[in-house]
């Protein structure tokens, strides 16, 4: 409150030194033109004593009705530029109020809270401004929230199933065997997973990750990328192709984060893809850019769920379990990659007839 009197007072001081000033060259103006002429003008006309004695008379009258109306005219131009100024000066310092307000709350953690935008001026700015950041701590904070939630949920389901194994082999419920054994660390292998990728994913979003970008021809690359996933697919019964257009592409990635991405996109769409169908990598290029496409022939993801896929612990399909359906978080890390090495990478999707990810580097 305090800073939006000051403000206000020094905008109201401000116009009234100028009105000030514009009112003191007024006065002097008129007087010096005015007398001058008014003085001239009598000159002319005197003739004689008696004359010269009522050109005396009408030039002190004169002056004096000259400064009685400069007097009150000044006043009552003071008066009304005040009330003027006051009234302008309130309504500049009004939004500055609402801000001022709006910055309180969400410093205090409300970060619905709106001002509202009126003009397109420079206050105008500062208010979309304002709303943007206001909106943009929203969507952070939420995000936080469903992160922390998404983890627990994550750590949760492991947990308890190893608590529940060691309570039965505690109690003689679950027989000492090496299945039991083997069921155990199954669930703390995916504790393990899951804490390698968060700290992966930490270190991604925060550009810790050290990277070598070199020239890598994509000819040799995808067919390497090809040859280390092909057995999960043949178990599976899902074909994988290689489909390179010019044989001579080359993309400027670092290797391994490059191929760690291509693992994390097939892998997703291995699992997104039924037995039978098929999943094609391939690549190609225009002037300065070098694409490289994932395409699956699976279930495809809905309109709805597509601008979130790349998003934390998010799951299109809801149904599928945390074995099927993965951690949520390895588009989360592909994405982070892909962006540090300075590329982009997008999805398309058709609901029934599977999904496109498109990587997109600087030509080597």
């Amino acid at each position: 409150m305090k800073q939006g009197l000051q403000l206000r007072w020094k905008l109201l001081a401000t116009f009234l030194l100028v009105i000030a000033v514009g009112i003191g060259v007024i006065i002097i103006i008129t007087r010096q033109l005015t007398l001058s002429s008014y003085s001239e003008h009598l000159r002319n006309m005197n003739g004689g004593g008696m004359m010269s004695s009522m050109t005396a008379d009408l030039d002190r009258a004169f002056r004096e009705a000259l400064n009685y109306a400069l007097l009150w005219g000044g006043l009552a131009a003071v008066l009304a530029a005040v009330a003027v100024s006051f009234f302008i000066s309130r309504r500049i310092t009004r939004p500055v109020h609402e801000m001022a307000a709006a910055t309180r709350q969400i410093a205090a953690g409300d970060f619905s809270r709106r001002v509202k935008e009126d003009s397109s001026d420079e206050l105008g700015n500062l208010a979309q401004s304002l709303n943007r950041m206001a909106e943009s701590l929203e969507q952070s904070e939420q995000q936080r929230r469903d992160l922390m939630a998404n983890i627990a949920h994550e750590l949760r389901t492991p947990l308890s199933s190893i608590s529940g194994y060691m309570e039965g082999l505690a109690d003689g419920v679950v027989p000492a065997e090496k299945e039991t054994f083997d069921l155990v660390r199954q669930e703390a292998g995916r504790l393990n997973r899951l804490v390698d990728d968060l700290q992966q994913l930490s270190r991604a979003e925060s550009g810790e990750e050290q990277l070598n970008p070199v020239s890598i021809p994509l000819t040799g690359f995808l067919e390497r990328v090809r040859r280390k996933l092909e057995p999960r697919f043949t178990a599976k019964g899902v074909s994988l192709t290689l489909d390179v257009a010019n044989k001579r592409v080359a993309v400027t990635a670092d290797e391994d984060k490059l191929d760690q991405v291509m693992i994390n996109l097939l892998d997703n769409a291995l699992r997104h893809t039924d037995g039978g169908d098929g999943v094609t990598l391939s690549s190609d290029r225009d002037a300065d850019r070098v694409f490289l496409v994932v395409a699956d022939s699976g279930c495809g993801i809905p309109a709805a769920d597509l601008p979130r896929i790349f998003d934390r612990f998010y799951r299109a399909d809801k149904s599928r379990s945390r074995d099927s359906g993965g951690s949520g978080i390895g588009l989360t890390i592909a994405k982070s990659y892909v962006e540090a090495m300075g590329g982009s990478i997008s999805a398309a999707s058709d609901p029934g007839a599977g999904t496109r990810i498109t990587l997109s580097f600087p030509a080597a």
